[in-house]
């Protein structure tokens, strides 16, 4: 398993305060989870699924005015490699 974080932005300056409906705390927490596991099939194959999920991968930028845009981007997703060693 993995977890990380971007560097983000904890406050927003004054002038950019009050404009589009920001109140200076920005939602920008864009953590990165990802779980794992690798099974050796036989010496020569083994198989690796894999789950991610991006919290509020866009930042700040994903929240849009306060009439537009999502209120969160978040994305969830899967895959599963397979390794053949000749």
């Amino acid at each position: 398993m993995a977890v990380g974080q971007t560097p983000f932005v904890t406050q927003l300056p004054t002038a950019l305060r009050n404009t589009n409906g920001n109140s200076g705390n920005p939602n920008d927490g864009n953590y990165a989870w990802e779980w794992w596991y690798k099974f050796q099939v036989t010496d020569n194959i083994s198989v690796t699924p894999a789950l991610f999920y991006l919290s509020q991968a866009a930042g700040q930028l994903a929240k849009g005015s306060s009439t537009t845009g999502p209120e969160s981007f978040n994305n969830f997703g899967g895959l599963i490699k397979t390794t053949f060693k000749f």
